[in-house]
């Protein structure tokens, strides 16, 4: 007795696809939880409700920016009450206006702060712990002709400066080096 098996065209290429698919997401997940790892932890600035805030201050309540990142505190600047040279009002209350740009501080009071940013502040820069390994997540894999692809991903307020740093912070690095060490790890098993 006898029987034939007609394969089907193509099985070969799906058999192998789906071998590969699976370790892709094995690598994948493995890149993730090493990036969730070495994320750096967030942080918060937060006002003080009872204080009279500065009005900028007020405007970063609630900002929750990487640790390894400056915060950026609008500037301001004092204009007196008075007049111009031409007699036109200027700044008729007299006071603080914002003006274009940020001071940078890696927490309320930072000493980097000009004095009118830190003086008698009674803000506050609160931990927010795992907040970028909560952010980092995978993405489906997907199959095409002669590829199979996923990736990780991290979506966080001011994650590529995080990241790569800026002239005035330093980055972590932490998808990097995560990246470095699963490829290393696969690439010796």
């Amino acid at each position: 007795m006898s029987s034939r098996v007609r394969i089907k065209p193509g099985l070969a290429a799906q058999l192998a696809a789906g071998i590969v698919r699976r370790r892709v997401e094995r690598v994948t997940e493995a890149a993730a939880a090493e990036t969730r790892d070495r994320a750096p932890d967030g942080k918060r600035w937060v006002t003080q409700p009872s204080e009279h805030p500065r009005h900028w201050h007020a405007q970063m309540d609630g900002t929750t920016i990487p640790e390894n990142v400056s915060y950026k505190v609008p500037r301001a600047v004092y204009v007196a009450r008075g007049r111009d040279v031409r007699g036109k009002a200027v700044n008729a209350a007299g006071g603080w206006q914002a003006v274009p740009g940020w001071d940078l501080a890696a927490r309320p009071r930072d000493p980097r702060l000009p004095d009118y940013q830190s003086l008698g502040c009674g803000c506050q820069s609160v931990p927010v712990p795992g907040a970028l390994a909560r952010a980092t997540r995978t993405t489906p894999v997907v199959v095409s002709p002669g590829r199979v692809s996923a990736s990780v991903v991290c979506e966080y307020s001011r994650v590529v400066e995080a990241e790569f740093g800026s002239s005035h912070d330093a980055g972590a690095h932490f998808m990097g080096v995560a990246a470095r060490v699963v490829a290393a790890r696969y690439r010796a098993s």
